[in-house]
């Protein structure tokens, strides 16, 4: 999504969002929507906040929205606040983060550069508070430059481990060609690392 100027989310603004898409919410099926039902979408949760958004499958019901804070940890709270204010809507389900998905770690650059990660390895550095910094070994982002590289790994740990624990318990990650020797026998395949962090944060 474009960046767009902070709005301070109120109470008054959450309601009436939700009310909207209530009244709209046959329409916002993804199977029908339209361009302009999704530019009315959008400038509707740009009024709540600089957040990005996303339709997919729901979990437990055909149609998940998720608004999102785009990666921004200050805007995880008020994401947060805005779901929880959902009013139950029949056939939807809400979310305020990017949950990790179901995948097969095959997605695109610029909409013709296709990647796969699934060979990806990575090695975790934990710290005292229970954040990490995460190494990645990657052999396939050499044609990218070093913004679409930035992309690429954040489209990979958002959708493995999902947007919230990426915010909250990533502080930095670094791509390695090669592991250093003293990471001998700490290297993982990028497919376990969900498991691997819930292990860790036990």
């Amino acid at each position: 999504m474009v960046k767009r100027k902070k709005v301070v989310v109120n109470n008054d603004k959450i309601k009436n969002f939700w009310n909207w898409f209530e009244q709209n919410s046959q329409q916002i099926n993804p199977e029908i929507i339209t361009q302009n039902m999704i530019s009315s979408l959008d400038s509707k949760i740009l009024e709540l906040g600089d957040f990005a958004w996303e339709i997919r499958e729901g979990k437990t019901k055909p149609y998940m929205l998720v608004i999102s804070p785009g990666g921004d940890a200050h805007l995880l709270g008020k994401t947060k606040t805005v779901i929880e204010s959902s009013i139950s809507i029949s056939d939807w389900e809400f979310e305020y983060y990017k949950p990790a998905k179901d995948w097969d770690y095959t997605f695109f650059i610029n909409e013709t550069t296709e990647i796969n990660a699934s060979n990806w390895e990575y090695v975790l550095l934990k710290f005292s508070d229970g954040t990490f910094d995460i190494l990645i070994k990657v052999d396939n982002l050499n044609k990218l430059d070093g913004d679409d590289q930035d992309i690429a790994i954040n489209i990979v740990l958002e959708s493995t481990i999902g947007e919230k624990i990426y915010i909250e318990r990533i502080v930095n990650y670094e791509i390695v060609t090669d592991f250093e020797n003293k990471y001998d026998g700490k290297q993982n395949k990028i497919t376990v690392l969900s498991d691997h962090l819930t292990q860790m944060l036990e």
